[in-house]
């Protein structure tokens, strides 16, 4: 990562892109969830991915030729077969910059296949952290709605899931 274009002071924060949504669709598509094809919407979401660095700076440009070969490259190349495994791994690469939107698919999806993180002291059922746990003070401040949420998802710790993370 040069971080002279993509970590300078002006640079661009994105939270909904058109390369995600593409992803995002490419995987809907592959689900059945849509109509459409789910290639053409991953080889859409990873050229605009590659087309968005130049909002960082104009002279991040990636030719087309450039973008062609790396959709070309067989470990990146859709397929049926690791479709969910392509299209989350770009999300994740597209998500660059969004560490919340990042680790929100990871967590949804599995991927991409990301070593395990550790917590200083404490061993990580499935080795990532899953939620931030409440604030120390939501128990003495709201102590009854803070024991029902627990009682209603499970203990408070890093290592709930979310209802969504499965």
């Amino acid at each position: 990562m040069n971080y002279s274009v993509f970590g300078k002071i002006t640079a661009p924060q994105f939270f909904v892109t058109y390369a995600q949504t593409q992803l995002l669709l490419a995987e809907a598509a592959f689900r059945g969830y849509i109509a459409g094809t789910a290639s053409t919407y991953y080889n859409n979401g990873v050229k605009a991915a590659m087309d968005q660095f130049t909002s960082y700076d104009a002279t991040a440009v990636i030719s087309s030729d450039a973008q062609n070969a790396y959709l070309n490259n067989p470990a990146i190349a859709y397929s049926d077969a690791n479709a969910l495994k392509l299209i989350n791994t770009q999300y994740w690469i597209t998500s660059f910059g969004n560490g919340a939107e990042t680790w929100a698919n990871f967590r949804r999806s599995g991927y991409p296949a990301l070593a395990p993180n550790t917590y200083p002291g404490r061993q990580i059922k499935g080795n990532f952290v899953r939620r931030y746990t409440y604030p120390q003070t939501e128990a003495a401040i709201n102590a009854d709605n803070y024991r029902a949420a627990v009682a209603s998802m499970g203990a408070d710790d890093l290592d709930t899931p979310v209802f969504w993370d499965k």
